[in-house]
């Protein structure tokens, strides 16, 4: 029987596209503000102070979920990991900035270490009957190409059709853009490739039944772990950079700085944002970044 495009696009369905998004989730590691802020009642006054929420709720808006709501492929499931201590008014205002991102599911479980969190969160989207799954994470204040979403179901498809999805496999695509903002109104954009599989859009692409999960292993030892596919040829993420980072930065000073009608085309083409709100902040995003550690 001759295998055609059409029956490739069948095999394609069986692989189930999973993200997750920890929005202000009060885990017991990994973050900055856990380490901080032993007492969970601390963590969470410290996570939802008004200053901090409204930071992080702009950046939400602004990158991660328009990001997901103009993807080109919209068969996905996309999960917000929340505390179920969060407070009412800060739920129903992630509910309607996120209301428009396809598949979307908001799921709020209590303090646990991240890992168990992530774990527990993908497997309520899980569909039982897909053969393999790919799960990506993405940050609260990052944003993914409108085809990363397609780019990642076309990939996965090869490798898997290849026989190359044997076990727990990483994709990941190391060029982007970082939003250099230093809390005083001056703001770059600059175009950096990296050496080792991020955090944006970090996907490990695994057989129904051996699922690989974030947060196991840290992504930037990724290779040490996992077979990994590694893209440098696109650009494919926004990261932020500004005081409430948790994670380091690197690279800042290897790229290239885009001057603005070369950064007004590739955001518009690749991320539909604007460039010039970027480069001249408004409001809060234009202040001080409000940080997470203690002090």
């Amino acid at each position: 029987m001759v295998f055609t495009p059409w029956m490739q696009d069948l095999t394609a369905l069986k692989n189930q596209i999973i993200g997750i998004v920890p929005f202000s989730y009060a885990a017991a590691d990994r973050f900055q503000a856990a380490r901080d802020h032993q007492d969970e009642t601390q963590l969470l006054r410290a996570l939802f102070d008004d200053n901090r929420i409204a930071f992080r709720f702009r950046m939400l808006e602004l990158l991660n979920a328009h990001s997901l709501k103009t993807q080109g492929d919209r068969n996905f499931s996309m999960i917000y990991l929340v505390s179920e201590r969060m407070p009412p008014e800060h739920r129903r205002r992630l509910e309607e900035i996120v209301s428009d991102v396809p598949g979307v599911r908001i799921v709020a479980l209590p303090q646990m270490p991240l890992a168990d969190a992530v774990r527990r969160a993908f497997e309520q989207v899980i569909d039982p009957q897909a053969e393999h799954v790919s799960l990506f994470r993405l940050d609260d204040d990052d944003a993914l190409a409108v085809d990363f979403v397609g780019s990642l179901r076309r990939r996965a498809r090869r490798l898997i059709n290849a026989g190359l999805i044997q076990k727990p496999t990483v994709l990941s695509s190391t060029r982007g853009v970082y939003w250099k903002n230093d809390g005083k109104g001056r703001s770059q954009l600059i175009d950096i490739c990296d050496r080792v599989p991020l955090s944006m859009g970090y996907t490990i692409v695994s057989p129904r039944d051996e699922i690989g999960h974030h947060y196991l292993k840290g992504h930037r030892d990724a290779a040490m772990f996992y077979p990994c596919f590694i893209d440098p040829s696109r650009i494919m993420y926004v990261r932020s950079v500004h005081g409430d980072n948790d994670g380091g930065i690197s690279n800042l000073n290897r790229g290239q700085v885009l001057a603005p009608d070369r950064a007004r085309q590739i955001l518009r083409r690749r991320f539909d944002l604007d460039a010039d709100l970027l480069l001249a902040p408004e409001g809060a995003l234009a202040g001080k970044a409000f940080s997470q550690r203690a002090s």
